[in-house]
């Protein structure tokens, strides 16, 4: 037995339905980790939008403050009216402590009157040139810390409590959080939680992103209205048992879905083996038929042979396709089963068909595994001994999977050919073709898949396919038969082309022996 015929696996315990079958869990498990993170993506940039519109609201509250405590030319900002200008700014603001005028690190008045108090240095000036001290205690209120913006040119300095940024935030959520002053000496301007200055090191381009750093979801967005980025951590606790839920459903799910494909496999798989029963069956019982649809020669018009198709119908009128049961038969070792009934069929029905017509060419279609059997040549010269034929009037199709058993196939191809057997090549161009393998096995002729006949002259990308299998076969001396021709249009492009022979529906449809016979002219055929 040839190396390349194997005992069919089980077909639920193959890789690919294995495969299969895990696949829907694994597609769900990562689906919903996707998912699951994208959500807590957006939720962590949610946050961080929120924090930024309360800091661009505080900002804009400060430039308001600034332009209302501007004194006039000449003027004193600590005399009366100048306090009494940021005593005005203060009240229409929400957000700010204070409103007052600083120089040389000293505050030396503000809206609650005269004051001199130390402020402390500035911790860096930001892009836009105002002065930031980012952690300020006054005298009067040491336990708390303020935010001093200080305009450069004018002294006036605005004060607001930093932690109110972060009021946004749900009391009791983990969240950590900080606003950072934009440029390479920026500061903390806020924060909550742990601030990890590595989070800097991701912003790039654009004005907002997400990073996942020490199992924190971060999420960070610079501000259009000041020079500062807002960022937004949330921790492990917060999102993990988020993914684990989204992940114990994922699974849930990819189970159910896998345990119906385990029964759509299944069924199928007891519908295979029940068909294979049947098919057993149907060779002994003689179901299964033998079909002749014409070969004509695309020149004269003339019948010159015909394809051996096998059919199968059942008792109560069913006809199964051959599209069904070859595949079953070749997966179930059946093939040699089918060939032998074809040969048989061939034997009892041919020999009229052969004493009328001695030319008649008749074409069989046959496995890699039939082809590579031992004594396939012999069979097939007995067959045709038994039907009055000669070995020249039987043609042996062969698909292109027996070019992966070079091998095995190229002495039995050529055991045949020394007896007068033809070999055809089926179905060519769909399969292994090469050139190399038509000039190592030497075949008599090739047929064009029906697949590219069809797109004959339809401006179809595969078009041109056709014109290169005609030219290359017309190289190599193959004769050419077109299979599927079904308008008159690809007969006559064909024919034009150099191709010699065809069949289809457009000259006749496969038909039992009695048919063929008797559509048949009334006369000897000439060698085609």
């Amino acid at each position: 037995m040839p190396a390349f015929i194997r005992k069919p696996s089980s077909p639920l315990l193959s890789p690919p339905v294995l495969l299969a079958i895990a696949l829907p869990i694994l597609v769900a498990l990562i689906v919903a980790h996707w998912a699951s993170m994208q959500r807590m993506d957006d939720v962590s940039s949610q946050m961080a939008h929120r924090i930024l519109m309360q800091a661009d609201r505080i900002r804009i509250e400060m430039s308001q403050a600034n332009r209302a405590s501007h004194p006039t030319a000449g003027q004193d900002p600590c005399s009366p009216q100048g306090i009494q200008l940021m005593r005005g700014a203060l009240l229409h603001a929400d957000t700010l402590a204070d409103v007052g005028y600083v120089r040389d690190d000293q505050l030396l008045c503000s809206a609650l009157g005269q004051q001199d108090l130390p402020i402390g240095k500035p911790a860096y000036t930001s892009l836009n040139g105002f002065i930031i001290r980012n952690v300020v205690h006054l005298p009067i209120a040491q336990d708390v810390t303020l935010l001093a913006t200080t305009d450069p040119v004018t002294g006036i300095s605005m004060f607001t409590h930093p932690a109110q940024v972060m009021d946004i935030i749900p009391d009791g959520e983990p969240w950590s959080a900080a606003v950072v002053g934009t440029g390479p000496d920026g500061a903390v301007l806020a924060s909550r939680g742990r601030f990890d200055p590595e989070w800097l090191k991701h912003p790039a381009s654009g004005y907002s992103g997400v990073f996942l750093h020490k199992r924190h979801i971060v999420a960070w967005e610079r501000s259009r209205r000041g020079a500062y980025t807002v960022f937004a951590a949330m921790p492990n606790a917060m999102w993990a048992p988020v993914v684990f839920q989204s992940t114990l459903l994922a699974l849930a799910l990819g189970l159910v879905a896998s345990l119906l494909l385990v029964f759509a496999v299944r069924r199928m798989a007891l519908r295979n083996t029940s068909l294979r029963y049947l098919l057993k069956q149907a060779i002994k019982q003689g179901e299964l038929s033998v079909a002749y649809q014409p070969v004509v020669e695309l020149a004269s018009g003339r019948w010159v042979g015909a394809e051996a198709l096998m059919r199968w119908h059942r008792p109560r009128g069913e006809s199964i396709s051959p599209d069904i049961f070859i595949p079953i038969a070749e997966e179930s070792g059946l093939m040699p089963a089918l060939g032998e009934h074809l040969l048989r069929t061939i034997e009892r029905e041919t020999t009229p068909l052969f004493t009328r017509y001695p030319d008649f060419q008749l074409a069989l279609n046959f496995s890699a595994e039939d082809l590579c059997a031992s004594g396939f040549p012999a069979r097939l010269k007995l067959a045709s001994d038994r039907t009055g034929a000669k070995p020249r009037n039987l043609h042996v199709e062969v698909t292109e999977r027996v070019f992966m058993h070079l091998d095995d196939a190229a002495p039995i191809i050529a055991s045949l050919q020394g007896i007068g057997i033809s070999v055809v090549i089926d179905d060519f161009g769909t399969g292994y073709s090469s050139l190399s393998y038509l000039t190592h096995l030497q075949f008599d002729w090739l047929k064009i898949d029906k697949s590219f006949v069809g797109t004959v002259e339809t401006g179809a990308v595969t078009s041109k396919i056709v014109d290169h299998i005609i030219a290359m076969s017309k190289s190599l001396g193959i004769q050419m038969i077109a299979e599927g021709v079904e308008t008159q249009m690809q007969a006559d492009y064909l024919r034009e082309h150099g191709v010699q022979y065809a069949q289809g529906w457009l000259y006749a449809k496969a038909m039992p022996i009695t048919e063929l016979l008797d559509r048949m002219p009334p006369r000897r055929m000439q060698s085609g």
